[in-house]
């Protein structure tokens, strides 16, 4: 409902240019609804790309954990050592089982272990270079684990943002309510245009700043969000589509 009151209100401005303070008000609504609009667009970016560049590091660092664990393997089975074979005796599925936490202390295990043998260890592929790659990876790993964290709190803080500037949105929305009555002496047809687009109903953000998947979006419990008593106007929604299969209640 939000873009749709905001739409009409762009496409009459001739209406009420001349009302200073009406026109005041349309400005902060509409300041509002960009704010809104930009801080959905950083919570929804908060975490998608710290997750997919965890993805990546985890698999990076599995494969040469693979790496350093076989060539341990294979040195520990050529001199005989059972003990050392079986510290290392890993396969993919071993890895892919380990949550991430698993994953880098026994990521970390194999560093350590490996340390104790580079001379023997060069010989099967593992050099300095390769063991200095070894650590890095795991390095990049772990920090990883810490920006997903984080892009989590993001998240979380932009979520609480937004149910502030729709409760800010939702007051200066019913202010505007009652300045429109004005217009139903001076410009009905206006006032007619208005209150329908403030009734208009789709999928959308909810005012917690969470998605709405079916029309039931009304705003109910919001300063505006029900039918005001003063004004005669009620509050619906409009979609603003961010992803594929999500909205924001505007």
């Amino acid at each position: 409902m939000f873009t749709g009151v905001r739409a009409y209100l762009d496409d009459h401005s001739a209406g009420y240019s001349d009302n200073e303070e009406f026109s005041n008000h349309v400005n902060t609504f509409k300041s509002i609804l960009h704010n809104i609009e930009a801080t959905e667009n950083e919570r929804s970016k908060a975490t998608t790309g710290k997750v997919r560049n965890k993805a990546e590091m985890r698999k990076t660092a599995t494969n040469y954990g693979l790496a350093v664990a076989g060539a341990i393997y294979s040195y520990a089975k050529k001199k005989g050592d059972i003990q050392l074979m079986e510290s290392v005796n890993l396969k993919i599925s071993d890895f892919i089982k380990f949550r991430d936490a698993g994953l880098v202390i026994e990521l970390t295990s194999i560093r350590d272990t490996a340390a104790r043998f580079p001379e023997d260890l060069a010989k099967y592929g593992i050099t300095a270079d390769k063991f200095a790659e070894f650590e890095a990876k795991i390095a990049q790993y772990t920090d990883a684990l810490g920006a997903k964290n984080t892009g989590t709190a993001t998240k979380s803080g932009a979520r609480k943002t937004m149910q502030t500037m729709f409760k800010e949105a939702d007051s200066i929305l019913d202010s505007i309510d009652r300045l429109m009555n004005e217009f139903r002496i001076v410009d009905p047809d206006f006032y007619a245009g208005y209150k329908s687009a403030r009734v208009i109903k789709d999928l959308g953000f909810r005012h917690t700043g969470g998605f709405a998947r079916n029309g039931n979006t009304s705003g109910e419990g919001s300063a505006a969000g029900n039918e005001s008593q003063n004004s005669g106007f009620s509050q619906g929604s409009q979609v603003i589509e961010t992803s594929p299969g999500q909205g924001s209640e505007l």
